[in-house]
């Protein structure tokens, strides 16, 4: 195990976030700390850019973002994409037939934007998303409809987000898209959420492209995350961390379990194997 590391990439939602969203003061200014250490943290998130803006002045020490699950790098200092990875435009008649198959909510993302419909942002708690309802209030794009406006997209969606009723209702609609063989990821997520990303693309692709761009062996960096889209950059990273409140999955993928994210566990990562 390494003992200088040189980069920590940091899941957000139940990572870094604390239960209500917040970060603390502490962990806010240990970036200042990297980055006067000369070393990064960064944000690497299912989420796109446009979901970072509500915490753009708690990031100005943070350079880059691994947004999208991997789809999509951005140079935060330069508000500029450095990378990006797009679903093939051919997978989208074979998506869009299953989404009548379940009661859902899609969120689809295209140069960081993230597009949601209308209608049903007021009631993603049906959807086990309930507390992102004043986000997606402010950030999101809305589209009255969502099927159509996917369809003129097709080719330039980096990533999607399914949000279900339940589980098992992820469940059945990740084995529906299975059976049609599509270029695509599919990866569960909250509570009963399916994202669909790029073949090939994931997280650890993310922390590895950024690591290899600014010259950091693999080996120096340090993944944190808790559910199961982080595990391919634990599995990927010098050192991987899972969350005290990570689920088991995450839990087997890391090297070690640290607090949970209501007891500043990115702030332990950092001090303690960064700093």
């Amino acid at each position: 195990m390494s003992t200088d590391y040189e980069l920590i990439a940091l899941d957000m939602d139940d990572t870094l976030l604390r239960s209500d969203k917040t970060i603390s003061e502490e962990t806010i200014l240990s970036f200042k700390k990297v980055r006067e250490a000369g070393k990064h943290v960064v944000i690497c998130t299912g989420r796109p850019v446009a979901e970072l803006a509500p915490y753009d002045e708690q990031f100005k020490d943070i350079h880059y973002y691994i947004c999208e699950s991997g789809a999509l790098v951005y140079d935060h200092w330069k508000n500029q994409i450095a990378a990006r990875h797009a679903i093939e435009a051919s997978a989208m008649p074979d998506i869009i037939d299953v989404l009548d198959k379940e009661d859902l909510m899609v969120q689809f993302m295209v140069d960081g934007a993230s597009i949601v419909e209308r209608a049903k942002i007021p009631h993603m708690d049906h959807y086990n998303m309930g507390v992102y309802i004043p986000l997606y209030s402010s950030v999101a794009t809305p589209v009255d409809d969502i099927k159509a406006a996917i369809r003129e997209n097709a080719g330039s969606i980096e990533k999607m987000n399914l949000y279900h009723t339940s589980r098992e209702a992820s469940i059945r609609t990740s084995e529906r898209l299975s059976e049609k063989n599509l270029p695509i990821e599919r990866i569960y997520a909250e509570i009963s959420s399916l994202e669909i990303s790029p073949k090939g693309i994931h997280k650890g692709v993310g922390i590895s492209d950024l690591a290899s761009y600014l010259g950091i062996p693999i080996e120096k960096t340090i993944a944190v995350g808790d559910a199961d889209n982080d595990i391919p950059m634990l599995e990927t990273a010098g050192l991987s961390l899972a969350m005290g409140n990570a689920n088991d999955h995450a839990k087997a993928a890391a090297d070690l379990v640290i607090p949970d994210n209501n007891h500043d566990g990115c702030l332990y990562a950092i001090n303690k194997y960064l700093l």
